[in-house]
C-alpha cells in the first residue's frame, strides 16, 4: 500500500521528488540495468511507470525537464501559479478514468478535485452565454435569443445528452464528420451557427470532438479542477511511481532507442550512459521517437511516410498574469471565459490577435492558494501558429531580441481583448509571464510545440488506432498523447493500457 502523504507534500518543488541521472553531489549511482525504461515523464509516462513499479518492475523514467507532468503541470512566480495548459478535466469523479487510476494504485483520497460549474461562459460583443450542467437553461436562453431556431436547438440538445458510449449509433454517426456536418443543416441563422461554432470550435472541428460531445460533458457534470493546480497531479503520480520502486531521472535527456536485430533493447542518454532494458516506452514527440531516436533504417517507408504527412494540434500563446483586482466582488467565477470578437465564421480561424477568440481564466477563483490574498492569477490563451510572423521573428531558430519584442506586441493585444471582458485590468497588473509556441517547444519537445498531439482528424484516428500502442519496433510502445487522441484523461489511461500490454507479453513469454 502506498504511504499517505498530505496535499501539501504534493506541491513541494519538483527538485524533491529524487535526484537525477547525473544530478550534482548526492545523486545516486543509477542501476544499469531496467525492466522497462520509460522516455518522458509526462502524465502517460508517470501512469504506465506507476502501475509496472507497483507490479513489481524494475522501472527507469527519463525525463529531459526540471519536473514532472509534461503539459499538466504548473509554475510559481511571486506568490502567484499559473496552469501552462489545463482549463479543465474530466473523468475524476468516481468511475471516470482519472479516479480508477488513482484508484487503482491506491492514492485516491490523496489528491482533491474541485468540481467547476458553470464550466464556461461564452461572450461576444452583443451577447453572453453561461454554460453550466443545467443544460435545459442553456437550450432556453438560446431558444429566446433565437425564437426561430426552436425545434433544431431542442434537437440539438437531446443528441447532447443522449451522446454516450450505450448510444453507439449516434456516437458513430459523428465520426468523420465536422462541426460544420452537424451546424450547416440544422440552423438558418448566421448569428447562432457563429455562436455555436465559438462553442464547440469552427466548422473544421471534427464533430466527434466538437459541439455534442462538449455539451454531452456539461450535462453529466464531469468538468474539475485539481487542488493546487495541475503540479499537484503530477507530482502525486510522480511520488506514487517512486514509492513503488521507480526511479525518476530529471533533466536527463534521451538522445537514442538502442535497437538489436530489429528490437528495442534500452536507452541512451545526452550523457553518453547507456541504460539496459527489456521494454521502451516512449512517452515523447513521435516524430522525435521514431524519426530521431530510433532512425528510419529501422522503420517501414509507410509508417515514416505518414509521420511526416499527418497533421498536429496547434500550439498555443499564454500570457500569465498576476492583479490586484477583487474579481470575485465583479461577479467572476472559476469559469472558463472565452471571448470571440468575430462577426463571422470566417473571422474564427484569424491569427490577428486583435481579432481572435481567446481564453480567459482566473485560476485562484477556482483554488484561492494559487495568488497572494486580495490578488488573482489570470491565464489569457489563443492559439496561434508555430510559424506565425516568419516563425516569431527569430534569427536561425534563436530567440533575439525581434522575438522579445513581437511576444510582448502579441501579448499587449490579447491583453486589450480580455479587457472587453475584464475592463480595467491592464492598470492592475503587478506581475506578467509571455509563453509562446516556441516556449512549449522547448519546455516539451513536442514538435512545434504541439499541445494536444496528433490532431483528431479521421485518417488520423484511424491510422493511429491501426496499430496500438505497439511500434514497428519490437519491445518498444507508446504513451501519451502521440498514442492516441490528447486530453489528460486519456493519456492517462494510454499509461496503463502500455504498462498491460508490457505485462501481458510477459506473461504470454513464460
Amino acid at each position: 500500500m502506498v504511504k499517505k502523504a498530505t496535499i501539501i507534500a504534493l506541491t513541494v518543488v519538483a527538485l524533491s521528488l529524487g535526484s537525477c541521472v547525473g544530478g550534482g553531489p548526492g545523486a545516486k549511482a543509477w542501476e544499469k540495468e531496467y525492466d522497462v525504461a520509460i522516455i518522458g515523464a509526462g502524465m502517460g509516462g508517470l501512469s504506465c511507470g506507476a502501475y509496472l513499479a507497483k507490479a513489481g518492475m524494475k522501472v527507469l523514467i527519463c525525463e529531459q525537464h526540471s519536473v514532472p507532468g509534461g503539459y499538466c503541470t504548473s509554475f510559481e512566480r511571486d506568490g502567484f501559479t499559473f496552469e501552462t495548459t489545463i482549463h479543465s478535466l474530466q473523468e475524476c469523479g468516481e468511475g471516470g478514468l482519472i479516479y480508477q487510476t488513482l484508484e487503482d494504485l491506491g492514492i485516491q483520497d490523496e489528491i482533491k478535485f474541485i468540481p467547476l460549474d458553470p464550466v464556461r461562459r461564452v461572450v461576444g460583443k452583443d451577447y453572453g452565454l453561461t454554460l453550466s450542467s443545467d443544460i435545459k437553461q442553456l437550450e432556453d436562453d438560446l431558444v429566446a435569443m433565437f425564437p426561430a431556431e426552436k425545434e433544431a436547438i431542442r434537437e440539438l440538445i437531446v443528441d447532447a445528452i443522449t451522446f454516450d458510449i450505450e448510444n453507439p449509433e449516434l456516437m458513430m454517426s459523428l465520426v468523420g464528420k465536422t462541426n460544420g456536418d452537424i451546424i450547416e443543416p440544422r440552423f438558418q441563422d448566421p448569428k447562432l451557427k457563429l455562436i455555436l461554432y465559438s462553442i464547440g470550435g469552427p466548422p473544421q472541428t471534427q464533430a466527434i470532438w466538437g459541439l455534442i460531445p462538449q455539451f454531452n460533458t456539461l450535462s453529466r457534470k464531469n468538468n474539475y479542477f485539481p487542488e493546487g493546480g495541475g503540479r499537484a497531479l503530477a507530482n502525486l503520480f510522480a511520488r506514487t511511481f517512486k514509492e513503488y520502486g521507480g526511479d525518476l531521472a530529471l533533466n536527463t535527456l534521451v538522445t537514442k532507442i538502442l535497437i538489436e536485430g530489429g528490437k528495442a533493447v534500452g536507452l541512451e542518454l545526452e550523457s553518453g550512459e547507456k541504460i539496459k532494458a527489456k521494454y521502451v516506452v516512449s512517452n515523447a514527440d513521435a516524430r522525435l521517437t521514431f524519426l530521431k531516436l530510433v532512425g528510419e533504417e529501422w522503420l517501414p517507408e509507410e509508417f515514416t511516410q505518414k509521420l511526416l504527412e499527418a497533421e498536429v494540434w496547434p500550439s498555443a500563446f499564454l500570457v500569465s498574469l498576476g492583479v490586484d483586482m477583487d474579481l470575485g466582488s465583479l461577479g467572476f467565477g472559476g469559469e472558463v471565459i472565452h471571448y470571440s470578437p468575430a462577426e463571422s465564421i470566417e473571422e474564427l480561424t484569424t491569427t490577428d490577435p486583435r481579432k481572435m477568440g481567446i481564453d480567459i481564466i482566473i485560476q485562484s477563483l477556482r483554488d484561492p492558494s494559487l495568488a497572494p490574498p486580495g490578488k488573482h492569477a489570470v491565464s489569457i490563451m489563443a492559439l496561434l501558429p508555430y510559424h506565425y510572423m516568419d516563425n516569431w521573428h527569430t534569427e536561425d531558430g534563436k530567440r533575439g531580441e525581434e522575438y522579445r519584442k513581437l511576444k510582448e506586441q502579441v501579448a499587449d493585444r490579447l491583453i486589450a481583448s480580455a479587457e472587453n471582458v475584464i475592463p480595467g485590468l491592464l492598470e492592475h497588473i503587478v506581475y506578467q509571464d509571455v509563453a509562446t509556441p516556441l516556449t512549449y517547444e522547448r519546455y516539451t519537445l513536442n514538435y512545434q510545440g504541439s499541445i494536444m498531439g496528433w490532431l483528431s482528424t479521421p485518417e488520423n484516428i484511424a491510422w493511429i488506432y491501426g496499430w496500438g500502442q505497439r511500434t514497428p519496433i519490437e519491445n518498444l510502445y507508446q504513451a501519451g498523447h502521440w498514442a492516441g487522441i490528447g486530453g489528460i484523461p486519456t493519456v492517462i489511461f494510454s499509461g496503463k493500457t502500455a504498462a498491460d500490454l508490457i505485462l501481458k507479453d510477459i506473461q504470454e513469454a513464460k
